[in-house]
């Protein structure tokens, strides 16, 4: 045991040894696709000489261009002309039947769906963007479920 420790102690602790070991693979003469500075919806984008772009070495990095907090912005606010609506999202979808209290002067949005409800004295369309019914969003539910 002694001796296993007395051998570790006389290991360099040179950490650029080590380093030029991890970043060989990016010396190699493979190219990088050009996508690899894609930025994800996180913000995440690698540096040049940073080991995980070795990843990417012959491969394509696959970036989803809509992010989901662009999706939901395009959705249309659901104008009401009741206190309290339901919000079901068209059946076993894994969204239960919600009330959603309208009786604040701004945007309440469903917990499951992510959809967003207002009351009609509320709503601005400058402030707020385009908007459907709740007739209308009934009927978007109703097709969902047949």
């Amino acid at each position: 045991m002694a001796s296993l420790v007395r051998g570790l102690s006389r290991l360099p602790l040179n950490k650029s040894v080590f380093r030029g070991i991890s970043t060989s693979s990016r010396l190699s003469a493979v190219k990088e696709p050009a996508n690899v500075d894609t930025v994800t919806h996180t913000g995440q984008v690698y540096e040049k000489d940073d080991y995980r772009r070795a990843r990417f070495v012959d491969k394509e990095r696959l970036v989803n261009p809509n992010f989901a907090i662009d999706l939901i912005a395009e959705d249309p606010v659901v104008v009401c002309n009741r206190r309290r609506v339901s919000s079901n999202s068209g059946g076993a979808l894994g969204h239960p039947k919600v009330f959603i209290n309208l009786d604040k002067p701004e945007v309440s949005i469903c917990g499951y769906s992510g959809r967003k409800f207002i009351q009609t004295k509320y709503y601005d369309p400058a402030k707020h963007g385009p908007s459907i019914t709740y007739e209308q969003y009934l009927a978007e539910m109703e097709a969902i479920k047949s």
